[in-house]
Formats: C-alpha cells, structure tokens, sequence
C-alpha cells in the first residue's frame, strides 16, 4: 500500500506539477523555472509532505494534489513531521526539537533493581525493558546529537546487559528530560561551503581493539549581522565496520568514511542550485569535481593531516592503509573536496561523538548554529 501510494503521489508532483526527485533521495523532489532557479522543493515521507517556496508556488502544488486526493490538512510555521517540531520564527530561523517525545520516556523501575549490584547481570525481564527503552531514546538523536556517543555504547551491550547498563540508560532519560536541545537553523545568506568534522576513538580492549568514529557535516552563511553561522545537516557517531588497529588507522578510516557521507550531500546541493542531474553526471562530478559548493574535511589528528598533505604521500607502516590516504589525496586533487584542514582537539566538533567524558559545549552550540576556532590551524592545499 505505501508504495501504491508514493507511485500515485509521483505521478501528481512527477508527472503533473513537473518537479523531479534528486539523485540520491527519491523523495526529495525539485522544480526549476527556465533560469535554472530553485523555484519550490519538496519533501515526501509517506503522506506527509513538507513544502518550501514562494507562496504562489506552494499554493499551486497543494492544489493540484487536492484535485487528486481531496482537501489536504495544511500547517504553516508549526508543524510536526516524521516525529519532529518544526518551528518557524518571523526572522526566518527554524527549530527542530523532540520535546513533547522525550517528555513521555519513563524511566526503567523494577522490584529487580532494589539492591542489585552494578556488576549483576539483568534478569529476562529487565533485558527486555532495558531493549525498549534503548530503542525508544536512540529514535531521540535524530535531534539531541550530543548524547550520541552514550547510545552507542549501549547498544554494544544489548547481547547481555548488566545492572549498570540499566541505570545508565535511566540517567540518560533523566538528562534528556531535564535539559532537552534543540537544533537551530538560522537565517543565513549561503556561502556555498559544506564543512565536515571527523573525528575517531581508538582502544585496545582485552581481546580485541575497538574503534567508534563521530563526524558532524554543515552549511556554512552568514547571518543579517554578517556573522558565520552553521546549519548541522547531518551528525553521525557510530562503531568502525573495518578492523582498527592504531589510532592512526581508527582516525583514517573516520575521515574516509565522513567523506563517503559529505559526497551524496555536496550531489544533492549542487542539484538544488543548478537542477536534478543524470547518474552520468554525477559520476563526472564524483570523480572530476566542478560541483557548485565547495568542502572542506577537517581533522584533529596531525599524522593523518601530514600524511595527506605530503608532497608525495608515502605508504604507511599499515600498508592496507595506503589507499585511503591515496584517495583522500586524489579527492583533493581532483577538487572534489576543496581542502583538508588541521583543527585543534578543542574545537573540533565531533570530539563528543566519540568520547563520553568530555564537555558538550561544542556540539550543543553548533546544534544553536554557532561554531567558533579557539586555536589556529592549518589547511591543504596552503590558502
């Protein structure tokens, strides 16, 4: 029924209203007038539609829908959509929040609880609890990015929780409900520049090493003030597939796999600024540059930045390693990543995705839009 559905909808904003999906995102459709502009865009999720363009323009789309499917149930500003709060202000900045759902956890409490030590292993029915609640917070990082790290930490023990996993997964409910986040995107006039933060953890376990990579990708204006602003676009914390076995390794692997999600973004805007494009399109575009934004990845680990940036990149001690540093290189080369950048620990804002001890302060301001360099750093190739 639901892909009955979707066929049916696509013939009225496919076929009728003119507009076409992107490359990478079927769902997301748009329409440009004769110049090439963006004129209105659309996103699908079953039935629900989320509309952008000049009102004319939006009001055009729901009136060919409602010729196909009746009178449709429209919200301006305020809306909830795929479980978020959009909000809309009257100076064009946009709220994202999981209020109202974070409001309605409740906290795991059991007679087996009463007394039980931490090291204790969950009885049958605290492990089912234990796997409802998970799944029910980490359906909250869709919006609240800075307890990312915690999730996935959890759900390395779903096989067989303990007593402690437990009272960690209440603490994280109890966090969530007293200082619930939101995500900000501000009114900005564009740079055209996507920036993205990788980041990596590396620890050698008893038997094995484990390695957990965080990246955070953005949109880079500047507001009514000219002052930069950020837009977080997309925000990633999450287990190595591949096996790591140096920090070096954990932290390559991460910067290749953040510019494996940059890639599909940096297609999916140059759509929106010069039109849908064919797969051969974007295979040129993929692998000889010319897109319409520009990029930047940046680091925290100098070894993985000198290595890259060396005048003729040497094969590490990790040979397996060598062709990720050579594709990075290639990526720049080829300027379909426009530059690879060095940036202090401090500020670099994936930092929280992989580790759980340290401050949120970075990632829950650029969540507001705000991302400010406290330490100088460095850029290939040289500005």
């Amino acid at each position: 029924a639901p892909r009955a559905f979707s066929l049916k909808l696509a013939s009225v904003t496919q076929g009728i209203i003119g507009m076409k999906p992107t490359f990478y995102d079927k769902e997301s459709e748009l329409k440009h007038d004769k110049n090439g502009k963006l004129i209105v865009a659309n996103v699908k999720h079953v039935d629900d539609l989320k509309l952008i363009g000049p009102e004319w323009e939006v009001e055009q789309v729901i009136t060919e829908l409602e010729k196909v499917f009746g009178k449709l149930k429209r919200n301006y500003k305020t809306f909830t959509n795929c479980g978020i709060r959009h909000q809309q202000h009257d100076d064009g900045t946009v709220e994202l929040d999981q209020d109202e759902y974070i409001s309605a956890l409740i906290p795991i409490t059991h007679p087996d609880l009463v007394g039980a030590k931490a090291e204790d292993n969950a009885t049958d029915v605290l492990i089912q609890l234990f796997w409802s609640l998970l799944g029910a917070v980490a359906y909250t990082l869709m919006t609240q990015h800075w307890i990312a790290v915690y999730i996935i930490a959890l759900q390395r023990e779903t096989h067989k929780p303990k007593i402690i996993h437990i009272r960690r997964l209440n603490a994280i409910v109890r966090a969530l409900q007293k200082l619930p986040s939101k995500i900000k995107y501000p009114s900005m006039k564009c740079s055209n520049e996507l920036l993205a933060h990788s980041d990596s953890g590396f620890s050698k376990e008893q038997d094995k090493g484990y390695g957990i990579r965080g990246s955070n990708i953005m949109r880079k204006g500047t507001n009514s003030s000219n002052e930069v602003v950020y837009h977080l676009l997309e925000s990633v914390s999450r287990s190595h597939k591949q096996v790591t076995r140096s920090t070096f390794s954990a932290e390559t692997l991460a910067a290749v796999a953040c510019a494996d999600d940059l890639i599909p973004l940096l297609i999916t805007f140059h759509e929106i600024k010069h039109g849908p494009i064919t797969a051969h399109q974007a295979r040129e575009l993929r692998e000889n540059g010319g897109l319409a934004f520009k990029s930047t990845l940046a680091v925290d680990a100098m070894s993985l930045f000198t290595a890259v940036a060396a005048h003729t990149v040497k094969i590490p001690q990790e040979k397996n390693l060598a062709i990720h540093l050579f594709w990075l290189r290639e990526l720049l080369d080829n300027q379909v990543l426009s530059a690879l950048e060095w940036c202090d620990t401090r500020d670099m804002s994936a930092d929280c995705h992989t580790k759980g001890s340290i401050a949120r302060d970075v990632i829950l301001a650029l969540m507001n839009g705000e991302l400010n360099y406290t330490q100088p750093t460095k850029t290939y190739p040289p500005k």
